[in-house]
């Protein structure tokens, strides 16, 4: 949901890249020829019946093929079930996990590393297609920590953006949303009244991440082994949020819940959050009978810097065979299906559906007749005027969640009064240090 026919066309993305040939396969005279291909994933409600909808038309224009969309619940169900497959050598063929589950998978042996499929001279990306997709959407699959191999293939993504109100805004003769963290700030002060203010936030490691990649920054190295948030992007978003809370300008709830209906209520202008919270904040403004706009939009950036997106999501990860031993044949079957799923048509098929981020800049055009209807294509194509953003992953190095539990608390220490903030960020800098130097 970010672009229009003039971004697309100002990226010089041009045609679509045309999908390769599907390989050998039996032929259908029986349905004892056809091959079937098992997904494993955890999709939901609209989710679910596109993607079964997209399966469906795989196998109409490749009969020999037929995808089995098997819906295994939780992610924790997944994950479950995908170890003991493993284990009894009875893995599906392909599953759809974020990109944790997916570094775990891939460091028990489950996976295959993609880069192969990836170079293969006939379905593989060629150069066209990788410059298809937008900034950092490969190295979404791709893995520091292992040894840089690339186990995912993105698929359905979403982006961590900022919601405001957008009446608001024009209240202090503001038509769009800051664009830079220095407007952000300002703005928020301008929102302020006696009952009202700028900021609604709750103590959460993804906020510090999106801040931070905003910056041009992240939590921690690409390969896992140093925290980075104790330098200069983190010291700055840290004291950002300490002068705004401090001047009543921001306000740090106790939960995410409190966070959405204090934005949803009308009292703060402005709340940082997953793009899919957007039916959410609509829900608890109904029920709070408000009715201005809920606008969205990037998260405003460090000056004139390219615009960085933190996302997260589903890929598709290709199993091994149990005992490590592969039929080549499957795998380049799967591996076909999962390069005609993620082509363009496809592509703009379920962000239609579903409202995730198009991974490539040609889906963009075949989106482009969508803004006149969809407000959050539209809302986030203004955003970005004629400039794609950069994709930017969440880290997925062991420990992870336990380092995020960690950084979640630096906004309730550092908005202490006479909290010495570069020395807060460097203390737990130490620990996070610490913890990723011990190996799993």
């Amino acid at each position: 949901m970010i672009g229009l026919c003039g971004l697309a066309i100002a990226t010089g993305c041009g045609a679509a890249p045309d999908l390769p040939l599907a390989p050998a396969t039996p032929s259908a005279n029986s349905q004892a020829d056809v091959t079937t291909l098992t997904v494993w994933h955890t999709l939901t409600d609209d989710k679910r019946a596109a993607f079964e909808t997209l399966a469906q038309d795989f196998h109409k224009v490749y009969p020999d093929l037929n995808i089995n969309a098997v819906y295994v619940g939780s992610r924790d169900d997944l994950s479950k079930q995908f170890n003991a497959a493993l284990a009894l050598g009875a893995a599906p063929d392909l599953i759809l996990a974020d990109r944790r589950q997916i570094a775990d998978f891939a460091s028990a042996g489950g996976l295959q590393p993609l880069e192969a499929f990836i170079q293969d001279a006939d379905l593989g990306l060629t150069k066209q297609d990788q410059n298809d997709f937008l900034n950092g959407a490969l190295t979404l699959g791709n893995y520091p920590t292992l040894d840089a191999q690339t186990f995912g293939m993105p698929f359905d993504q979403e982006a961590f953006v900022l919601f405001y109100n957008a009446d608001r805004l024009k209240d202090f003769k503001q038509d769009a949303p800051p664009r830079t963290w220095d407007e952000f700030a300002e703005w928020s002060k301008l929102a302020s009244s006696e009952k009202k203010y700028g900021w609604a936030l709750y103590p959460n490691a993804a906020m510090l991440e999106a801040m931070l990649a905003s910056r041009g920054s992240a939590l921690l190295t690409d390969a896992g082994t140093r925290a980075l948030f104790n330098e200069r992007a983190g010291l700055a978003v840290m004291k950002m949020t300490a002068d705004l809370t401090k001047a009543n300008y921001a306000r740090i709830v106790a939960d995410e819940t409190q966070a959405q209906q204090e934005f949803a209520a009308g009292n703060a202008a402005f709340y940082l959050g997953w793009m899919s919270e957007l039916d959410t904040l609509q829900a608890l403004q109904k029920q709070a009978k408000q009715k201005f706009e809920i606008a969205l939009a990037p998260l405003p950036k460090h000056g004139d810097d390219e615009t960085w997106l933190l996302a997260r999501g589903d890929l598709f990860g290709l199993a091994t065979a149990p005992q490590g031993r592969t039929d080549a044949q499957r795998a380049r079957n799967a591996w076909f299906f999962v390069r005609w799923i993620t082509a363009p048509t496809q592509s703009a098929q379920w962000v239609r559906a579903t409202n995730a981020i198009p991974l490539r800049a040609s889906t963009l055009q075949f989106i482009a007749p969508d803004l006149n209807t969809n407000a959050r294509f539209r809302q986030i194509a203004g955003a970005f005027g004629n400039r794609l953003p950069n994709l930017v992953a969440q880290p997925a190095t062991p420990s992870i969640e336990t380092i995020e539990q960690q950084a979640a608390g630096l906004w309730l220490q550092v908005t202490e009064p006479q909290a010495d903030i570069a020395a807060r960020l460097d203390a737990l800098a130490e620990r996070v240090n610490l913890m990723l130097a011990v190996k799993p």
